[in-house]
């Protein structure tokens, strides 16, 4: 069972601030958290932080914090009646990662008590902040087993993956190039991540491909469409006798040739449609929406608000006038942390989602719907073309990487919402200041019922799990 346990950049924001005040004593936290738990994956997703307060402790020392388990009945309650978890996070201010005999104790005590009150089979965490801000930690059963969380997750404006200490990744030929660009450290990073790509056309393509030569860990390839004579302008590896196969299928076949060691897989499916992949796509390390449906958009920033997963959407629009030239060449990448949404930045309408939905639910009623003048803006297929598509692509893959490697001199938040447009040589890169209160509710919730909150889903029944 690989497990890992995700915090948002705020609630990491938190935590630093509050167990290292500057006295050089400890202190502690407490989380709520949601869970999650799919095929041989399992994991915690913070949904809310609960700081001690230094003046409720009793005990405070470079080495030890006590504190009376009465401050937390309120986030018992809680995940008793939600079905979440509990998770202490502690400080080591002299440094170490290693759980001391004191922490051990203090664990067994407190969590012995967390079971008998909430009384279900957990599990719940134990985790300790460095001084460097880095954590570690490990998971706790009823019996008080305690099992080393596999990787921790921090889905800010700055990306953070900090892994249990393992044998280091033998290198090959295939990386000698990458590791002269960014280093062994990002490389070996780049292996172990899981990333999912929704949607495999025109941007979704050249993202797979690029991510592949970087050699990451694992691919998970999703779009339920077959090729078409007119996508072979820019999807790439395709040939024409590859038209009428199922796209994920022969960017898979084309891209485990490359010997990047990348593990691939394809899900020719519509996401409404598989609650499977839903869950498979929860416990990845990044997501990236490349489709222009609404309703797809949407339902990806869910399972990144839901699950605590940074997520990079794609946009492109080319406007030809109709008389063989342009009139307009956008494109954007939308960077978005736990709790932020397309919806609030504007990128569509509530109207316009109804409307998605109601042409994947029921097409011919959405026709005459629109044929009578009752739906307006609906999404029409525009333009598309390879340099354009790959412009937009590099520009999301470049992202992902100023977000894992810090490399930018300006602070990543401030490209949270980048524009191009061609024509008129524009470009701006922006923070996002905006909110939803509906995404900002389900950050960190994790495993519901129904799936995400969408009644549509409880439909669903999930099928094998065998094949993940």
């Amino acid at each position: 069972m690989k497990t890992f346990f995700s915090l948002s950049g705020s609630q990491h924001e938190t935590l630093k601030n509050h167990l290292f005040p500057g006295d050089g004593k400890e202190a502690v936290a407490i989380a709520l958290c949601g869970r999650s738990k799919f095929a041989d994956n399992q994991g915690l997703v913070v949904h809310a932080i609960f700081p001690i307060p230094y003046e409720d402790c009793y005990h405070r020392t470079p080495d030890q914090v006590k504190w009376s388990t009465t401050l937390i009945k309120p986030f018992l309650e809680q995940a008793m009646n939600k079905n979440m978890s509990i998770a202490k996070i502690h400080c080591h201010p002299g440094g170490g990662r290693f759980f001391s005999d004191i922490d051990t104790i203090s664990d067994k005590e407190l969590f012995d008590s967390i079971y008998g009150w909430i009384g279900d089979d957990g599990p719940h965490a134990s985790l300790i902040m460095l001084p460097d801000k880095t954590l570690f930690g490990r998971f706790i059963t009823p019996d008080m087993t305690f099992t080393e969380i596999d990787r921790i997750k921090v889905s800010g404006d700055d990306i953070h993956i900090w892994d249990a200490l393992s044998k280091n990744e033998e290198f090959g030929e295939f990386d000698i190039r990458n590791i002269q660009a960014f280093g062994e450290g990002t490389v070996r990073l780049f292996k172990k991540l899981r990333i999912g790509i929704i949607g495999c056309s025109g941007t979704g393509s050249p993202v797979a491909e690029c991510l592949t030569r970087l050699g990451v860990g694992e691919l998970f390839l999703v779009d339920p469409d077959r090729i078409e004579a007119k996508n072979l302008n820019r999807i790439l590896t395709t040939k024409i006798h590859d038209v009428g196969q199922l796209k994920t299928d022969v960017l898979k076949r084309e891209m485990e040739q490359y010997g990047s060691g990348t593990r691939i897989q394809s899900f020719p499916v519509n996401l409404y449609d598989n609650i499977d992949v839903i869950r498979l796509l929860s416990t990845c390390d990044i997501l990236f929406g490349c489709m222009d449906s609404v309703d797809g958009r949407h339902l990806v920033n869910l399972i990144a608000t839901f699950y605590l997963i940074p997520y990079i959407d794609i946009g492109v629009k080319l406007m030809a006038n109709g008389k063989g030239g342009i009139d307009k060449i956008c494109y954007s990448v939308h960077y978005l942390k736990p709790g932020q949404s397309l919806m609030a930045r504007r990128v569509y309408s509530v109207e316009m989602l109804t409307a998605a939905s109601l042409q994947r639910k029921n097409p011919e009623e959405f026709e005459g719907r629109l044929n009578d003048g009752y739906i307006h803006n609906a999404q029409v297929e525009s333009p598309a073309v390879i340099h354009v598509n790959m412009s937009a692509a590099m520009k999301a893959v470049s992202e992902l990487k100023a977000r894992l490697i810090h490399y930018r001199y300006d602070e990543n938040k401030d490209f949270n919402i980048q524009q191009w447009e061609e024509v008129d040589n524009y470009y701006l890169h922006k923070e996002d200041v905006t909110s939803n209160k509906l995404f900002t509710k389900y950050i960190g919730r994790g495993d519901l019922e129904p799936l995400l909150s969408l009644s549509e889903l409880s439909q669903l029944v999930a099928h094998g799990k065998e094949d993940f």
